[in-house]
C-alpha cells in the first residue's frame, strides 16, 4: 500500500510516495503533451459566471501611433513604468511584439490587446513580470485580449523564480481575461520550477477566465503553477501541456500536466474548465493540488478532465487529478480516459469530500489498482449520484478496476462495467449503517457498497450532450430509474430530477 510522507526544506514542503514507489525516469516530453494529435484548443462555452472585461475606453497610455512599427517592446516597457490603463494602437491587422527582456510592472495596471496583439518572448525571454512582495496582494496586473507566445523563463536563480515563461507574478495579484497562451517554456526539470505559461508566487490571487493554454511546458504545472496564493479558473481550456520533470517532489518535478498548486490554506476553484490531453512525468497528468496543512480547498464544477496521463511507464500516479489534504467539492463534472501506472482517474488522499453528479469513466491504471478512483489515508465524505463506469486496472493480479481504498460513503451511485484481472471490481470498506443506499452495481463481483441493486444500468457510450462535459446516458428503461432518494435538484447536465430519481450522474 502506498503512503505519503512529508519532509520540509525551509518554508517549502516536499512530498513523495513511500516506501514502495521509486520514481523512474519517464522521458517527459519537452514539446507538449503525450504522443498523438494535438486537439483544437477552443475556449469552452461560457458555462459559469465570470469577471467582465475591464473598461479601457479612457486609457492612460497608448503603445504605438497607429503603425505596426511603432508598437515596440521599448514603448510597452515605458508605458508599464507608470501603470494605469494601457492599450495598443498598432493598426487594424494583428501584430506581434517580440521582447528581448521581460516587461516589468510594479504598479496597478490594465493591459488590453484588443484581440490583435501577440506578445512573444522569441523563445529567449520571459514576457511579463509583476514585481511585488511575497506577502503583498497588491498591485494587481490585469491582462486581457492578448496572445502570449514563445516565452522562455530563466534557468538561473531560485527554482521558484524560474517559472512563469509568459507571466511571473512575484507577489501582487493577477487577472487574465480572454487571452491565449501558446508554446511557452519554463525549465524542463527542477523540484519547484512551475508554470510553463503562468506562475503565481505568494501575494494575493491569480484569476483566469475565458482563456486557452496550448502546448506550454515546465517541470511542474505545464500551463499554470501556483504556490501560496488562491487560484480561480473559469471557462478556460488546457490542451496538450506538459509537466516535463521526473521524480516528483522531492525529486525533479513532473507534477501537474496542466495545473500545479502547492501550499496550505489557499482556495482553488475551477468552473467551466476543460483539461484535456496533458501529461506529467510523475504525478497528476491533468491536475496536482496539495495542501500541506490540510486546510486548503478545491472546488470543481461543470468541468472536464479527459485523456490526460502520467508518462512514466513503471511508476507515476493519478492520470487525471492528484488531490491531497483538501476540503474537496466536485459537482457536475466528468473525469474520463485518463491513464497512469498507479490510478487512472482521480487520487483522493486525506481529503474531506463531497462529490455530486460526477461521471468517472474509461480511466486506466496500467500497473496497479484504482482504475477510476484511489482513496488514500481514508478520506471522509460522500459520493452522491455519481456514475463510475468502464474503468480498468489492466496489470496482472489487480483487483480494483473501479475504486481502491476506503473512507467514502456512496449514495445513489452507479458502478458498472469496471474490470480488473480478477473478478472483483472494488476494494472498499463497507461499514454497517454507513448510509450507503440507492446504489446500483453491474456485474456483482466484489460489492462496492452495502446491498446495491445488481442489474445492468443500460448505459450509453461516453459522449457529449451539447458539448463538455461528456456523460453516459442511461436508456429510458434503465433499472436505475426511481431507486434513488434524497436527490440533488438537477442532474449533471442541469436537467431537473424527480424524487425519487435515477441513480447515477444523469437522468435518462
Amino acid at each position: 500500500m502506498l503512503r505519503l510522507v512529508m519532509s520540509t526544506d525551509g518554508s517549502m514542503h516536499r512530498w513523495l510516495l513511500a516506501p514502495c514507489l521509486c520514481w523512474a525516469a519517464c522521458g517527459g516530453q519537452s514539446d507538449g503533451g503525450p504522443d498523438g494529435p494535438t486537439p483544437d484548443a477552443e475556449t469552452p462555452a461560457a458555462r459559469c459566471d465570470r469577471p467582465a472585461l475591464y473598461d479601457v475606453s479612457s486609457p492612460t497610455a497608448v503603445v504605438g501611433d497607429g503603425t505596426p512599427a511603432s508598437c515596440t517592446a521599448a514603448a510597452l516597457q515605458q508605458a508599464a513604468q507608470s501603470g494605469g490603463t494601457i492599450v495598443f494602437r498598432c493598426g487594424s491587422a494583428p501584430v506581434t511584439i517580440t521582447v528581448a527582456s521581460q516587461i516589468t510592472f510594479t504598479k496597478e495596471t490594465v493591459l488590453d490587446g484588443g484581440g490583435l496583439v501577440t506578445l512573444s518572448g522569441g523563445q529567449t525571454s520571459r514576457i511579463l513580470y509583476l514585481d511585488s512582495g511575497y506577502d503583498t496582494p497588491t498591485p494587481r496586473l490585469v491582462v486581457q485580449r492578448l496572445t502570449f507566445r514563445d516565452g522562455k523563463s530563466p534557468a538561473v536563480g531560485a527554482d521558484t523564480a524560474q517559472g512563469g515563461a509568459a507571466i511571473y507574478r512575484d507577489g501582487g495579484s493577477l487577472t487574465v481575461l480572454d487571452s491565449v497562451f501558446e508554446n511557452n517554456r519554463a525549465p524542463a526539470t527542477g523540484q519547484d520550477v512551475a508554470g510553463g505559461a503562468i506562475y503565481g508566487f505568494g501575494g494575493g490571487d491569480t484569476i483566469v477566465a475565458g482563456s486557452t493554454f496550448t502546448n506550454n511546458a515546465a517541470s511542474d504545472g505545464g500551463a499554470i503553477g501556483s504556490l501560496n496564493g488562491d487560484l480561480t479558473i473559469i471557462n478556460s481550456s488546457f490542451i496538450d501541456n506538459a509537466a516535463t520533470g521526473t521524480g516528483g517532489n522531492p525529486g525533479d518535478g513532473g507534477c501537474g500536466g496542466a495545473i500545479y498548486m502547492d501550499g496550505g490554506g489557499e482556495a482553488t476553484s475551477l468552473c467551466g474548465v476543460t483539461i484535456r490531453h496533458n501529461s506529467a512525468g510523475a504525478i497528476g497528468g491533468g491536475v496536482f493540488r496539495v495542501s500541506n496543512d490540510s486546510s486548503g480547498s478545491l472546488a470543481m464544477d461543470r468541468s472536464t478532465v479527459d485523456d490526460n496521463r502520467v508518462t512514466a511507464t513503471g511508476s507515476g500516479n493519478a492520470g487525471g487529478l492528484y488531490l491531497q489534504g483538501l476540503a474537496l467539492t466536485i459537482t457536475a463534472s466528468t473525469i474520463s480516459r485518463n491513464q497512469a501506472f498507479y490510478n487512472g482517474g482521480i487520487w483522493i488522499n486525506a481529503c474531506r469530500v463531497q462529490m455530486t453528479n460526477v461521471t468517472i469513466a474509461e480511466n486506466v491504471a496500467t500497473g496497479s489498482n484504482g482504475g477510476g478512483v484511489w482513496l488514500g489515508n481514508a478520506p471522509t465524505g460522500t459520493m452522491r449520484n455519481c456514475t463510475i463506469a468502464n474503468n480498468r486496472a489492466t496489470a496482472a493480479n489487480q483487483i480494483a478496476g473501479a475504486i481502491f481504498g476506503d473512507g467514502l460513503t456512496l449514495v445513489n451511485t452507479i458502478i458498472a462495467g469496471n474490470t480488473a484481472m480478477y473478478t472483483p471490481t472494488c476494494n472498499v470498506a463497507r461499514p454497517a449503517g454507513s448510509g450507503n443506499s440507492g446504489n446500483l452495481q453491474w456485474p456483482g463481483g466484489s460489492l462496492c457498497t452495502t446491498a446495491p441493486l445488481i442489474a445492468d444500468p443500460m448505459l450509453g457510450a461516453l459522449a457529449p450532450s451539447g458539448g463538455d462535459p461528456q456523460t453516459l446516458l442511461p436508456a429510458a428503461a434503465t433499472p436505475a430509474r426511481g431507486i434513488a432518494r434524497d436527490c440533488p435538484p438537477t442532474d449533471q447536465l442541469g436537467k431537473p430530477r424527480p424524487e425519487p430519481c435515477t441513480a447515477g450522474a444523469v437522468e435518462p
